[in-house]
């Protein structure tokens, strides 16, 4: 029996980019014509029936559900996350949750209350502290040495 010669032999289709086997290649080349076409945002092939469902499940804009704005439905969860002045976040000195668009002022605000510092009795302003504890409570005052072992740090409790 004769053996073909382009067997393991392979094309690429011009349309999909995709390599198939030549044996294959025509019968391919119309189906992938005739029913397949490439997204123009991600470049997805995809078919033609299902174009338009294709763009509403993966790139249509939606609506943020906290601030209203307008977001490619790929990017809305980064945006919910990362990005909207509306998420919740907490107040690094009070841990108190806040939207993220209240934030500095907050900040601005509870950053300035200060704590009383035991080593040094000393009232520190918060937003002040770990530079305070890093240059003043590094070492004894002799140079040598934690001193952490003679004091908790209000702070972080360590």
């Amino acid at each position: 029996m004769a053996v073909p010669s382009d067997i393991g032999a392979s094309k690429l289709c011009s349309h999909c980019e995709r390599q198939v086997p030549s044996s294959n290649f025509d019968l391919h080349n119309a189906h992938c014509i005739r029913n397949l076409q490439r997204c123009t945002v991600c470049g997805d092939m995809i078919p033609k029936s299902r174009a338009t469902k294709h763009h509403q499940d993966n790139h249509a804009p939606v609506s943020c559900s906290q601030c209203g704005e307008s977001i490619e439905r790929e990017l809305l969860v980064i945006h919910e996350r990362d990005k909207c002045l509306h998420r919740i976040v907490t107040c690094g000195y009070c841990e108190f949750p806040l939207p993220a668009v209240d934030l500095d002022k907050h900040l601005n605000i509870c950053g300035n209350r200060t704590e009383y510092c035991n080593p040094c009795g000393k009232y520190v302003r918060l937003c002040e502290k770990l530079a305070h504890d890093l240059q003043f409570h590094e070492g004894n005052s002799d140079g040598g040495g934690d001193s952490s072992r003679y004091f908790t740090c209000s702070w972080c409790c360590q």
